[in-house]
Parts: structure tokens; C-alpha cells; sequence
């Protein structure tokens, strides 16, 4: 999506999306030592210093991709319809997830299953089960999960569903209820309450444990603060504040994530740091947004390569990553050198195999979401 409108094009958006694509890497590289949660590939030896530095960047790094995905589509609006609108969504992310779940994804669940049982079929009668058993969506032990890229079958339905909104805000008629609303929600204590409703949207369901409804929430939020400049002059102002309150809220949240993990769900203590977690996810974004206004809002030569490759890049990198991680935690050569040689390999591997495969080959730019070159 074109993120250009007709005062300026917003490279703060652009460069968060792909400082967010980079941070992929250490995200899931560090997952294979974490101690929170299983994945495909799990090292016998757990970091607690990358386990915390999960859980200091997995509660707003979703929230963050689904906003930018709003405010792209803001300026994707100016310049084509409804129609090019959903046909572009169709040729970005439709096809690139069914592509994806039919050929990128198999693999990890093979080599999930090679791990955690030791023995599996040959890969081609493993896929006869992989397409079959939807027992666990996480796909950690090696059973069907669309994996990373629930992101994309996420973001498109979203953004399908959000359309007759975007569509209805863009109008010039409805200009002056644009205003009323800005005029009332710009207001930082008014804005930040919208932790409030957010909250609320974890309680619906969440389909392997993605909530649709908060994403949603997210997304319309990142579309609306483009309608209005007094949204961003909002965020640049109260950027250090909103800051200092994560410094506070942050760690009790953390500290009581880790007293309380076996809590009940809608116990008294899982309501509070609900609520918690989600005023963090609000106050971080207001500081990324505000932050990254003052200080990426700027091109470079590198810029234009990167919107281009972060896409096919953000749709291999797992996969490449489960298998290298197969082979490394397998040489027992410690956390912190095992940690850094599958981060590099996957990112090497990654983009060489854009540059040189994706890049070049109009049926693989295709495939995998990249802009047809005329």
C-alpha cells in the first residue's frame, strides 16, 4: 500500500513496519529459548533473559503491525477504490497466505514433528496428516496451523470487513463528524481510555489464540488517527509521558504475569492484568507512533529496497528458521552462540533467497505478495 498522500508521504509508517519485520529475527529466534511457551523447535538449555525479552516485545509487536496496516490503508484510500482496494488485499495477502499454507508452512511442522518424536514419515505422507489433523492450531508438535501467517488471513479479513468503515470516513460529507471525533479523541486522557473497550475485546473469542476482535479494534484505531493531524501533534506531545507511565506500568504487569501464570481465566487477578496489559499496549504504541514521527520521519537510500523485500522476507522467515534451529540446538554449542548463529542464518538465508529467487522470477513476486514490476 502506498503510503503517500497528498501533503506527505509518511516514512515513519514505512519504517516502523520494517523495524518491526526486523525484529522477527531476535523474536523468534530467541523462542527456541524461551521459557514461556513451547515452539516447533526447543532447546534442552532456557534463557531468562531472552524469555523476559519476549515478554517485553510480544505484548505490542502484533498491535503494532495491524495499526501501521490501518494507517496505510488511510493513504492507500486517496488514491484507489473500494474495488482496487479488496483486489489489491486479494493480490498482497490472499494469495500469499494460500501460497504460504500450501507450501512454506509444511515444512515446519515437519521438522516440529522430527523433533519432539524423534522418528516421521517421509515428508510428502507426512502432509497427508498435516492437512488433516487441526488437533493443535499452534502447530508446535506438528499438527496443521497456518503459523506466522495468520498475520496476513488475519489482516485481510480485517481489513475486507473494516472497508465499508475506511470507505464511510473517507467521504467529504462526513468530514465534519471526522472533526467532532478528533476534536473529542485527540485529547490524550479521552484516548488512552480506550484501553478500556480494548480490554473488553479479550474476552471474545480467540481462535488459536488469536483474538480477531482486538486486532480489529487495532487496526480501525491506526486508520483513524490519519484522519486527523491533531491525532500524531497528540502523540508527539505526550510521547515522554506516556514513556515514563510504561516504566511503572510495565514491570507490575510482568511481575504479576509471572505470580500469577496458572491463574483462572476471568479470575480477579486475570481481569487486572487484562487491563494492565492492554493500557501498556496503548501507552507503547502512543510512544512508538509519537517517537517514531520525531526521529524516522525522514527517506533513505535503503528505504524503498526494504518495503519491497520485508514482505516475502517476513513470509520465509520462519520456516527457514525452524529448520535451521533443528540442526544448531542439536550441536549443543550454548545459548548465546546458538541464539546469535540462528538469528544470522535466518536473516542471511532469508534475504538471499528474495534477492536472488523472489526478486528476480515475476511468478515468485507474485506468490509472494511483491509489486509486479511493469
Amino acid at each position: 500500500m502506498d503510503l503517500k498522500s497528498s501533503d506527505k508521504r509518511r516514512y515513519d509508517i514505512d519504517w516502523l513496519r520494517n523495524i518491526g519485520i526486523l525484529l522477527l529475527f531476535p523474536f523468534h529466534s530467541a523462542r527456541v529459548y524461551d521459557v514461556w511457551d513451547p515452539f516447533y523447535v526447543k532447546s534442552e538449555a532456557l534463557s531468562w533473559g531472552l524469555s523476559w525479552f519476549i515478554a517485553l516485545t510480544s505484548y505490542w509487536f502484533m498491535p503494532l503491525l495491524f495499526w501501521l496496516a490501518g494507517s496505510a490503508s488511510w493513504y492507500a484510500l486517496d488514491f484507489c477504490s473500494g474495488k482496487q482496494y479488496v483486489k489489491d488485499r486479494v493480490m498482497r495477502l490472499l494469495i500469499p497466505f494460500i501460497f504460504g499454507l500450501l507450501l512454506v508452512i509444511p515444512p515446519q511442522g515437519y521438522f516440529a514433528k522430527l523433533y519432539h518424536t524423534g522418528e516421521v514419515d517421509a515428508y510428502f505422507s507426512f502432509l497427508k496428516t498435516f492437512f488433516t489433523d487441526f488437533s493443535d492450531l499452534s502447530g508446535y508438535y506438528g499438527t496443521f496451523s497456518p503459523a506466522h501467517l495468520w498475520f496476513i488471513l488475519y489482516l485481510f479479513v480485517l481489513s475486507i470487513i473494516a472497508l465499508p468503515l475506511f470507505l464511510y470516513l473517507k467521504k467529504d460529507q462526513n468530514r465534519s463528524k471526522l472533526h467532532s471525533l478528533s476534536s473529542t479523541l485527540s485529547r490524550p486522557f479521552t484516548f488512552i481510555l480506550l484501553f478500556i473497550p480494548l480490554t473488553f475485546t479479550q474476552a471474545l473469542p480467540a481462535p488459536g489464540g488469536q483474538n480477531p476482535f482486538f486486532y480489529l479494534f487495532i487496526l480501525v484505531l491506526g486508520y483513524i488517527v490519519c484522519t486527523n493531524p491533531s491525532y500524531q501533534q497528540m502523540f508527539n506531545k505526550i510521547r515522554l509521558k506516556a514513556l515514563l507511565s510504561l516504566l511503572i506500568f510495565v514491570p507490575i504487569w510482568l511481575v504479576l504475569m509471572f505470580q500469577n501464570r496458572e491463574a483462572a481465566d476471568f479470575s480477579s487477578i486475570s481481569i487486572l492484568m487484562a487491563f494492565l496489559r492492554t493500557l501498556s499496549v496503548l501507552l507503547t504504541l502512543i510512544v512508538l507512533i509519537g517517537y517514531g514521527n520525531k526521529f524516522l520521519n525522514r527517506n533513505h537510500k535503503w528505504l524503498a529496497y526494504m518495503n519491497e523485500a520485508a514482505y516475502p522476507v517476513y513470509i520465509l522467515h520462519q520456516t527457514i528458521l525452524v529448520i535451521i534451529s533443528y540442526y544448531i540446538v542439536r550441536l549443543d554449542i550454548g545459548i548465546t552462540p546458538g541464539f546469535i548463529l540462528i538469528m544470522v542464518l535466518t536473516f542471511v538465508c532469508s534475504v538471499l533467497i528474495y534477492e536472488y529467487i523472489i526478486k528476480r522470477v515475476p511468478f515468485m513476486r507474485l506468490l509472494f505478495g511483491a509489486k509486479m514490476k511493469k
